[in-house]
């Protein structure tokens, strides 16, 4: 019995394994070849438990039930319907003493009950939450022996220590890997995240800004443009208010850059008190719209420096065309030339290419 038991577990750990390493590769996957490797995956693991049944007192079991409930909470209710119809229907066909209840109360049931149940609650966060559908799923899978078996409360009462315990056991061991391989999952895009972006103003950092825009310039929909940012007097900042309050200023912008946002714009921290974006435009007249309505909103929004005291900044911004045939840090140098100019010219102003004669202000 207990080396059925750990057959069972084994194979359930071994389904894991092979669902980390799918998970792995999911970017190379599209959404729906996923979800059939993971339907078919699933199917397989439990579909296996069938001939590796746990026998106590005469009556055979198997722990195909826990698999099923962490695919309901993990993976929605789409991929778990389409993973029980198919080890239903192999069931079924498989034949036997108690193919039916095995079927509605073994699989069925205990199932649409995760579904349902996290789909309303979505509790399963806590021991007490997860012990309490790991055994409400058990007891609609077993409690129905006490109406089919002849002398079921008996027969109940004998496996139920047993039954219950390894039941038990197994889903938490099971759910001990999944939660150590989301655990990994977390970290990991934790420390990308990290890496790739400013940690003062969880603005992009420049690195990863530039190898975003070496893709984005070859699938760009419309002209795509570089403008350099650079808040006017920031040193006059820091030196009256304190470097903590220049850093405030700093944050704030950032956050003005992230909900003037598009989907067509893409700001970066590239040093200091200096931004870089990417944005595509359909002319230049549209590119220097945008970024005038940018910096007319940074002109008129109020930045706090403590909780008493606000000041008004002003940036200034070079524009330059990201043309298919020059140097992606060419154009920005040349954006950069621009950002020069604006500064020369008496700053809070934009300065684009083809009109260095003209100023936005």
């Amino acid at each position: 019995m207990v080396q059925s038991i750990l057959s069972n577990l084994a194979i359930i750990l071994l389904g894991h394994l092979f669902m980390s390493m799918l998970m792995n590769q999911r970017n190379r996957l599209s959404k729906r070849i996923l979800s059939i490797c993971i339907v078919l995956l699933f199917s397989t693991v439990i579909i296996s438990m069938f001939y590796l049944p746990i026998e106590i007192d005469g009556y055979k079991f198997d722990l195909r039930l826990i698999p099923l409930i962490f695919l309901a909470i993990f993976r929605g209710w789409k991929i778990t319907l389409s993973t029980l119809i198919i080890v239903c229907t192999w069931r079924y066909f498989m034949g036997g003493v108690g193919v039916l209840p095995g079927i509605v109360a073994g699989m069925v049931a205990p199932t649409l009950f995760v579904i349902f149940f996290y789909s309303l609650t979505k509790r399963f966060n806590n021991i007490y939450e997860k012990t309490f559908i790991i055994t409400i799923c058990w007891l609609i899978s077993d409690f129905p022996i006490v109406f089919i078996v002849p002398n079921g409360w008996e027969v109940f009462k004998n496996i139920v220590l047993i039954r219950y315990t390894s039941f038990v056991i197994v889903a938490f061991t099971y759910y001990s890997f999944i939660k150590a391989e989301h655990n990994k999952e977390y970290y990991k895009k934790q420390l990308e995240w990290m890496a790739w972006h400013d940690q003062l103003t969880n603005l992009l950092n420049r690195s990863k800004f530039l190898e975003l825009i070496k893709g984005k310039r070859n699938n760009a929909v419309k002209d795509p443009y570089i403008a350099m940012i650079d808040i006017d007097h920031f040193k006059k900042i820091n030196d009256t208010y304190g470097h903590l309050a220049g850093d405030n200023v700093l944050i704030q912008l950032a956050s003005i850059f992230t909900k003037q946002r598009e989907d067509n714009m893409l700001a970066a921290r590239y040093g200091g008190e200096e931004f870089i974006i990417y944005l595509e435009a359909a002319t230049l007249e549209e590119a220097i719209l945008t970024l005038e309505h940018l910096r007319q909103h940074v002109r008129n929004t109020p930045f706090e420096i403590d909780h008493s005291h606000c000041i008004h900044i002003s940036i200034s911004i070079g524009l330059a065309k990201l043309e298919k045939d020059v140097l992606l840090q060419d154009v920005i140098n040349t954006a950069d030339q621009y950002l020069y100019i604006a500064k020369e010219r008496g700053r809070d102003q934009l300065i684009a290419p083809y009109h260095v004669d003209f100023v936005y202000s």
